[in-house]
């Protein structure tokens, strides 16, 4: 029994991971092939701007509503809808030359990718239990770091193989393979142990055990969940990391490559710099900290939260010293390492406390915070610079102090907050 248990975990996980390194592809296009939209459809610069955030919005929005519908109606069912609709939206908007409608239907895509990830922790939440779920969520989180590369290199594999296609064919092709891997994630993934009459998993933590059982009755009694976990003691400040953590990435993405034009005079940071190395450090860095975060060895999650908080400060205080390009890309690597790492964190903390019955539900706060803090990354950091008149060293002024209040944040959480045994004295 505990062999086959074992089995459907895995292959849950895997249909699920690798399915998602697919799904970036219908997420990055447009932003991708902006210039190549602008040029086509006649978008002046305010179009052109709210076309590239509006995504974040409706993704953020999406996600704390679709979290829920997870736990409510069948994760493994929202996963599937939400993968066939970014299909079906991405075909329309590569055929799309109004802007209206393209911005009407890049919303609705938006929403329906945010079906995917925040079903897959509610599935994940019922095959991965204390002491090995920040390994189920590591890999998951890995391949969500991958698809950052996979939706960047194929786009353009097709390109230089057959150029003769077209971008918005080239578009078109990569959905291919999403709708492949999720036909097999819908064979093979398995949402819960009892759709193979297999028991559940033994809650080992008193602490959570008691949780999950308040939670079911919540559920059984069809109230939401949403006010109840915004009103639990330290949930706001694990909401803030979610929040400053994906500022500072996308402020590292979008901002730092201009700051090395701007002061060099030349392009120092090739497009490596945000479509490669960053991703990748991302990735190993979800995988490594997650992983270890959920051992005995560093079993609070505050304590990790906070160190990697103070890693990315120190990075980010070096970076207007290091004048090569290899230089850069080391330290791009391990902002990248840090700042993912916290956000797998994040989904071990999703599962914590929403437990088997609402962990879609907190994973969609998160998320929802996530996205708007990509959406703030838009607005903050050109406000920050007309303040400073284009002194690009602020950047890094105020990513340093983004950092230092994320590592109050960690501190905060980490007094109490943990996943072995310290939890039960919350």
């Amino acid at each position: 029994m505990k062999r086959r248990f074992s089995h459907y975990r895995w292959v849950t996980l895997i249909s699920f991971a690798v399915m998602y390194n697919f799904v970036y592809l219908g997420r990055f296009n447009v932003n991708n092939n902006m210039e190549r939209f602008v040029a086509d459809v006649g978008m002046n610069d305010v179009q052109t701007y709210i076309l590239s955030v509006s995504i974040f919005l409706s993704y953020a929005a999406g996600s704390v509503f679709n979290g829920y519908l997870a736990d409510r109606v069948g994760a493994k069912r929202i996963v599937v809808c939400g993968g066939l609709g970014t299909i079906l939206m991405n075909v329309f908007i590569s055929m799309e030359h109004v802007w209206g409608l393209l911005l009407g239907t890049w919303i609705i895509n938006g929403f329906f990718q945010s079906m995917i990830w925040v079903g897959g922790i509610s599935m994940l939440s019922h095959w991965w239990e204390e002491g090995s779920k920040g390994q189920g969520i590591g890999i998951a989180n890995f391949f969500s770091g991958i698809s950052h590369v996979t939706a960047y290199l194929l786009p353009i594999m097709l390109l230089s193989l057959w150029p003769h296609i077209g971008w918005r064919i080239a578009m078109v092709i990569p959905m291919g393979a999403l709708l492949v891997f999720l036909i097999l994630f819908g064979i093979f993934a398995v949402e819960k142990p009892a759709d193979k009459n297999l028991d559940e998993y033994i809650i080992k933590n008193p602490r959570h055990e008691k949780r999950e059982e308040a939670l079911r009755k919540r559920a059984k009694e069809d109230k939401k969940p949403w006010l109840y976990f915004l009103r639990l003691r330290n949930f706001w400040w694990w909401c803030t990391i979610a929040l400053i953590s994906s500022i500072c990435r996308y402020g590292l993405l979008n901002w730092i490559p201009v700051y090395y034009k701007q002061t060099s005079g030349e392009e120092v940071l090739s497009e490596t710099f945000s479509n490669l190395t960053l991703p990748i450090g991302m990735a190993f860095g979800t995988l490594v900290i997650t992983w270890v975060a959920e051992t005995k060895l560093f079993y609070n999650k505050g304590i990790v939260v906070t160190a990697m908080a103070a890693l990315c400060g120190t990075l980010v205080v070096t970076f207007p010293m290091l004048e090569n390009t290899q230089s850069v890309l080391v330290g791009i690597f391990f902002m990248g390492f840090a700042l993912y790492g916290i956000n797998g964190i994040l989904w071990v903390h999703a599962i914590d406390q929403g437990c088997r019955v609402f962990a879609g539900s907190v994973a969609g706060i998160f998320n929802g915070f996530a996205y708007f803090g990509a959406f703030l990354e838009t607005v903050l950091f050109p406000a920050v610079l007309r303040l400073f008149d284009d002194n690009y060293l602020v950047i890094f002024v105020c990513m340093e102090i983004l950092c230092i209040f994320m590592v109050i944040c960690g501190i905060v959480v980490s007094k109490k907050n943990t996943i072995i045994s310290p939890e039960i004295k919350e």
